[in-house]
């Protein structure tokens, strides 16, 4: 699947495995920041790695305090290396902007319409380029 219509909120290319949810995800309290893992016992996620992954998730859920979330993550050097959604707050990618700064890390952050990301398979591989988002799902791992 080829995906040319998109925003760039963060700008990056990563290429990642992908783990995909329908369910919105808030990183205050639901993501274990020394781990890279997703901990929100209500979330079809729980237990799953983001370190290193391209999260797809429509939004994010919850306060301004998810940014600094984001940015404990990129120091430690346990976040995903991009987020795919629908929407994306400002203060989600507030996070990646100063880590690029402090800590010259970041992470892509990119939007899609809504028919696009639903269309998305739960384990698949991603690629960003400047032009388009790519989603192998050749590569879709059994469950």
């Amino acid at each position: 699947m080829v995906i040319r219509d998109f925003k760039i909120i963060v700008a990056g290319n990563p290429a990642a495995e992908a783990v995909s949810s329908a369910t919105a995800l808030s990183f205050w309290g639901g993501v274990d920041v020394a781990a890279g893992r997703i901990q929100d016992v209500h979330h079809d996620l729980c237990g799953e790695s983001i370190r290193g992954k391209i999260l797809c998730i429509p939004c994010d859920r919850g306060s301004c305090s998810g940014s600094g979330v984001m940015l404990e993550m990129l120091r430690l050097g346990t976040n995903p290396a991009g987020i795919l959604c629908i929407e994306a707050e400002p203060v989600l990618a507030l996070g990646p902007v100063i880590g690029s700064r402090m800590y010259r890390r970041s992470l892509a952050i990119r939007t899609i319409a809504e028919e696009d990301f639903r269309a998305i398979p739960r384990r698949c591989r991603i690629t960003f380029t400047e032009d388009t988002i790519l989603v192998d799902e050749e590569n879709e791992e059994e469950e």
